[in-house]
């Protein structure tokens, strides 16, 4: 499943490292790139207990500003997303390799709304949790367990991303949005639940 998420990735991968020469020639149409990096606040609806949890997102982008109006953005993310459990000390962990694809509308300056779809797909799905041991003599020990999950989950996900940001005039961008996951996490038909996903990034702009 990796292999083949890599060779999806390859065109995209060589648009990216491609960035500077084509910004070269391209500068005047508005091209641009460069990395990104956030902080995920993500959760799993549809499930009992369920808490957000903090974690990262970096990546890469390219982009293209049609005019003052109109620009496009793809961007290959590593998402690291995932919950706890208000009740239990359970850790669920799904990290995706996230492809959005998306649309601007600037509406002032640098500031616009965005919008498009992703293609994301899972590599790691961990299930982490603590139990108590005691020994003979009734001393507590706490005994670190972990579940791999893959195997019972869906590789794939294609979600609605939807956010606003802002482009300063110079190198820095940074914006807020949120994924619409439209898959559910599990192979299990019964189980509905899905990834539900915030996210505030940083990108610097070449």
């Amino acid at each position: 499943m990796r292999i083949q998420t890599l060779k999806r990735m390859l065109p995209l991968v060589a648009v990216l490292l491609l960035g500077p020469a084509i910004r070269h020639t391209a500068s005047a149409q508005g091209f641009y790139w460069g990395p990104r990096a956030g902080l995920n606040v993500s959760s799993i609806t549809k499930t009992t207990y369920a808490k957000a949890r903090a974690r990262a997102n970096f990546g890469m982008m390219a982009g293209y500003k049609i005019n003052d109006l109109i620009g496009l953005q793809v961007e290959a993310l590593y998402s690291m997303q995932g919950s706890k459990m208000t009740n239990k000390n359970d850790v669920f962990s799904y990290n995706y390799i996230k492809i959005p694809l998306l649309a601007k509308v600037f509406l002032i300056g640098g500031l616009n709304i965005e919008a498009g779809v992703s293609f994301d797909w899972l590599v790691r799905a961990q299930h982490k949790w603590t139990s108590d041991s005691y020994d003979a003599d009734q001393n507590l020990t706490k005994i670190d367990h972990s579940e791999n999950l893959l195997k019972d989950s869906r590789r794939f996900d294609f979600s609605i991303p939807m956010g606003i940001n802002y482009q300063f005039s110079k190198l820095f961008d940074i914006g807020v949005r949120y994924d619409i996951s439209t898959i559910r996490t599990s192979e299990d038909s019964k189980d509905r639940a899905k990834n539900s996903n915030w996210s505030v990034s940083v990108g610097l702009r070449f």
